[in-house]
């Protein structure tokens, strides 16, 4: 079952449950940052999506929504893992054991 989050301002973080009804999420759209343009860490202004764009892929940087999937994949693998049912992290611990028992021992 998917849970929902939203931002509570009076709590100042997220809680679980739906949004209030009477709370609007804005679009995000070329109008959304002509009315409201923020500057970015380094001082950039950036008032257009194409700008946000840019401004990403020059810096190597992305959004979170990116990562969606990914986060979940690495969850799986992590439950896996320390669950012991993950055959390729066992065998490669297991070699990088032997590795340092070996330089060890020639010391």
């Amino acid at each position: 079952m998917r849970k929902t989050y939203h931002y509570d301002k009076e709590l100042g973080k997220m809680v679980e449950g739906p949004a209030p009804a009477n709370v609007r999420v804005p679009v995000v759209s070329d109008a959304f940052y002509a009315a409201k343009p923020f500057k970015a860490h380094d001082g950039t202004i950036i008032d257009s999506k194409a700008k946000h764009r840019a401004y990403m892929k020059r810096h190597g940087l992305t959004t979170m929504d990116d990562f969606t999937n990914t986060w979940a994949k690495q969850a799986e693998e992590r439950a896996s893992h320390y669950q012991g049912t993950n055959k390729q992290w066992r065998e490669e611990t297991k070699r990088d054991i032997a590795r340092a028992m070996d330089q060890l021992g020639r010391k």
